[in-house]
């Protein structure tokens, strides 16, 4: 059930980021894609590392939006290098 959450959370971040950010090569399904890859593999890494939140749901919530954003920015910082 944690990772539908994940996944959601990241089809969110992306479908917001490709809709307001200009100056995108890919389409708004691209940054979807890359946001729910990024949120899942983030929250993945922490929870085998240990480090995931144990108190909740805001907790995993928070690490699934960090994770899309990171790999949002990554992609673009990537792309224009």
């Amino acid at each position: 059930m944690d990772y539908v959450v994940v996944v959601v959370i990241g089809l969110v971040a992306g479908l917001l980021v490709g809709r307001f950010l200009t100056g995108n090569n890919l389409s708004v399904a691209g940054d979807v894609v890359f946001a729910v890859i990024g949120a899942v593999v983030f929250a993945y890494a922490l929870g085998a590392l240990g480090l995931a939140p144990n108190s909740g749901a805001g907790g995993k919530d928070v690490m699934a939006a960090i994770g899309a954003i990171a790999a949002l920015f990554l992609r673009r910082v990537i792309k224009t290098v």
